[in-house]
């Protein structure tokens, strides 16, 4: 008997020591809700944001946060390379909470009388009408020179003309085909420059607006679907901006990013598609769920003796757009300790 309790007795201490099931450890940090795309339209038409993709003239789009620092800086129109000296306000009805479309009209200004007078020109057709003509009238002398040599040469072949009479008359096609040539290059280009034009007076006025009838109106438009989420408690019928001004900001709030900052311990610990769960500051007792859509692999920036963080982003739905850009949260994610 004495041997089979020893051996139960060591089967006890050895299940012991073997390793369990790996026990779930919780994570917790916090986060902060923000536009996945934001646009800010500013006077002149440009954008203080740095890490941004073109989306036309004047408009660029951000989805990082705006830098604070040259928001006020107090420069001239004419000093921001501005072909205008002033953005008079005729309209802005939008408010903040609005939703917009993409090419909405969202602010109406009045156009100086210099810059409707150089929209007009740059949609003049003079130059390339001038080219056609032109190349309409070098058209019709080959045609009659051509005719001519053709002549030239039967006679030469009788020996009624000389024979330098029928080089004379080569030479002068050959001349008139490379004039045929440069009109149409030019003709080409004179085209371009029209259509060009065209479309881009389109985009200022409207896809329905006779760019040969220009009102002295400019608009500004929205480059995106969206919500206005700021506006300029300036941008009033009358008011007329001469200096850097921001005017409004249009963003996408439906979904909303949740981005945080992680230490490198616990970003070793993530990967995209762990589920959390998500409490705002400002909605307590109400919890979100969703996954993690993004794991940074380069670390922010810090110092050498400083511990590095990675960010980590959210995808999360905002369809009655209660989350705001800009709540605080705290992000929980619950995940297998693999050290123990």
């Amino acid at each position: 008997m004495k041997p089979i309790r020893f051996f139960c007795g060591l089967l006890a201490v050895l299940s012991m020591c073997l390793p369990g099931r790996a026990a779930a450890e919780t994570l917790t940090f916090l986060g902060k809700s923000y536009c996945p795309v934001k646009y800010e339209i500013t006077w002149p038409f440009s954008t203080n944001a740095t890490k941004a993709a073109k989306q036309g003239t004047g408009i660029q789009a951000n989805i990082y946060e705006l830098p604070e620092g040259k928001k006020n800086e107090d420069k001239s129109a004419t000093e921001m390379g501005s072909d205008m000296s002033r953005l008079r306000i005729l309209s802005a009805p939008l408010k903040v909470g609005d939703k917009v479309d993409e090419d909405q009209i969202l602010i109406t200004y009045e156009m100086p009388l210099e810059n409707l007078m150089a929209e007009k020109q740059a949609l003049s057709r003079t130059e390339l009408d001038d080219v056609e003509h032109a190349l309409a009238y070098v058209e019709s002398q080959l045609t009659a020179l051509r005719q001519q040599q053709a002549d030239l040469e039967n006679l030469a072949t009788g020996k009624s003309v000389a024979p330098i009479a029928v080089r004379m008359g080569a030479r002068d096609i050959d001349a008139l085909l490379m004039r045929r040539d440069y009109l149409r290059e030019k003709y080409e280009l004179a085209k371009q420059s029209y259509d060009n034009a065209i479309i881009i007076a389109k985009s200022k006025f409207g896809k329905d607006q006779d760019v040969h009838k220009l009102p002295r109106i400019g608009y500004i438009r929205s480059p995106a679907s969206g919500y206005v989420l700021w506006t300029n408690y300036r941008l009033v019928p009358g008011m007329a901006f001469t200096k850097q001004a921001s005017l409004i900001s249009i963003g996408r709030l439906d979904p909303i990013l949740i981005r945080a900052s992680v230490h490198e311990i616990a970003a070793q610990k993530l990967k995209v598609g762990d589920p959390v769960s998500i409490v705002f500051h400002t909605l307590p007792g109400q919890t979100f769920h969703s996954t993690i859509s993004k794991v940074d692999f380069v670390a922010q920036p810090a110092m050498l003796q400083q511990p590095s963080f990675y960010r980590i982003e959210i995808t999360l739905p905002n369809s009655d757009l209660r989350i705001k850009e800009g709540m605080r949260c705290d992000v929980t994610v619950t995940v297998p300790d693999a050290a123990k």
